[in-house]
């Protein structure tokens, strides 16, 4: 890859990096810093490294000349621990631990009002840093910090830095759409995830203009992506045993149409997902609770309750999750009943999210789960409400009737039909 052609940086009186007529400044520098990177790209000049810090972790994307290099000597004797490694084509992937310095350097940056953007290019020795300088940010400070610094390029952006957010790393992200980024933005910088919360995702969502229901669908597919990219950092962070890895089981389901994945992580369930098509790297087909599972599509018969979870929610989609497993298989229950049970008449939308975001769907059966208007409502996992057809009629619920929980009492019935035997009112 050509170098972009650059300057020494020099900020005269007259021309400064900061013009005061501009919100923000968004500047490129090429330097140099001794350390583990320089040295691996000063010895392999076809080497790229694009470096995303992670607090104190460092992951790294490296291009070109990659061979063999999570065991190159330079890493070897820096000190810093490969805790991750994967190869695709001609990148390699490496997460190192020890990144106390660049942490400390971006927060220190922070603090005068300079972020930084990800990635670092690291190519022949030097790093191409980019920097957004806020207003009223001396650059002349913020270049000292950078001593040898060449200037590669600046441009002042029309618009403020509100939109900082913009600025995550896209690395764990490939499927996150466009809608589904700017949805979580937007619930971000709206206080949705303060506590206690400072906007719902109706006052979100009238902000952008768009139906709730769609905003809702946009933020839970964004969650859904950055958790599962976050997790594996996350499980390192809580203190797991290394040693206790995630195996994935997948087979077919006819009666569904589509692949039933079960995540194992030590000797309890971590996620139930349906899928069109089999995972790229399983454990096999074979295990016992995935079989049960299958069966229960299969004929609606058997409680899964006793299969052992392992949960990464809130207390309160705990909650939640916890109260679906004791839905009858067969009968169903509308949101607002579940809030008023829990003590949270007023958080029927809460727990629709609750819902929505079920990790381990059918074991935790949030397909019992109908709104008290009528009909199925939505159904998050793949295959959408069809396949939360498929998963009623199969358990022999009543699909036109109402809601279990909206009904009155049996005894209180004027009319003679028959209950179905295994149906119990909840």
């Amino acid at each position: 890859m050509e170098q972009a052609e650059t300057r020494p940086a020099h900020i005269e009186s007259n021309t400064s990096i900061h013009e005061p007529r501009a919100a923000t400044t968004h500047v490129t520098l090429a330097t140099r810093a001794p350390g583990l990177l320089q040295d691996l790209t000063a010895k392999r000049p076809g080497l790229a490294i694009d470096a995303y810090p992670l607090g104190r972790m460092l992951l790294l994307r490296c291009f070109g000349d990659a061979d063999g290099i999570e065991s190159d000597a330079a890493i070897q004797d820096s000190g810093r621990g490969v805790l991750y490694q994967a190869r695709a084509g001609d990148e390699v992937t490496l997460l190192l631990e020890g990144g106390r310095m660049e942490e400390e350097t971006i927060a220190s940056l922070a603090d005068q009002n300079a972020f930084v953007v990800p990635p670092i290019r690291w190519q022949r020795g030097e790093a191409l840093i980019t920097l957004i300088l806020e207003d009223g940010t001396d650059p002349r400070t913020i270049l000292d910090q950078f001593p040898n610094a060449r200037l590669v390029s600046k441009r002042q952006p029309g618009g403020r830095l509100g939109d900082r957010g913009a600025l995550s790393s896209p690395l764990f992200l490939p499927k996150l759409t466009e809608k589904q980024a700017r949805a979580l933005l937007a619930a971000f910088d709206a206080g949705y995830y303060e506590f206690p919360r400072n906007a719902t995702t109706e006052d979100v969502s009238l902000s952008l203009g768009i139906a709730r229901s769609t905003f809702e669908q946009h933020l839970n597919r964004a969650e859904h992506h950055v958790i599962q990219a976050m997790l594996p950092l996350v499980r390192m962070r809580g203190g797991k045993p290394h040693d206790e890895a995630l195996e994935i089981y997948s087979k077919f389901s006819r009666e569904l149409g589509l692949y039933v994945q079960l995540e194992i992580l030590g000797d309890r369930v971590a996620g139930v997902r349906l899928a069109r098509s089999a995972p790229p790297r399983s454990a096999g087909s074979d295990h016992p609770y995935l079989a049960r599972i299958l069966e229960h599509v299969r004929t609606g018969d058997g409680d899964l309750t006793d299969i052992p979870l392992h949960l990464e929610v809130g207390p309160f989609e705990q909650e939640v999750l916890e109260f679906l497993r004791t839905i009858p298989a067969g009968e169903t229950i509308t949101y607002g009943e579940i809030a008023r049970r829990l003590g949270r008449p007023k958080a029927s939308r809460a727990v629709g999210t609750a819902c929505a975001r079920n990790p381990m769907v059918i074991v935790i059966p949030c397909h019992r789960v109908v709104p008290k208007s009528g009909g199925l409502g939505n159904y998050s996992s793949e295959g959408g409400v069809e396949t939360k057809r498929r998963l009623l009629a199969r358990e022999g619920a009543d699909l036109v009737r109402e809601p279990a929980a909206s009904r009155p009492d049996a005894n209180q019935r004027s009319s003679g039909r028959r209950p179905r035997p295994r149906s119990r009112s909840l």
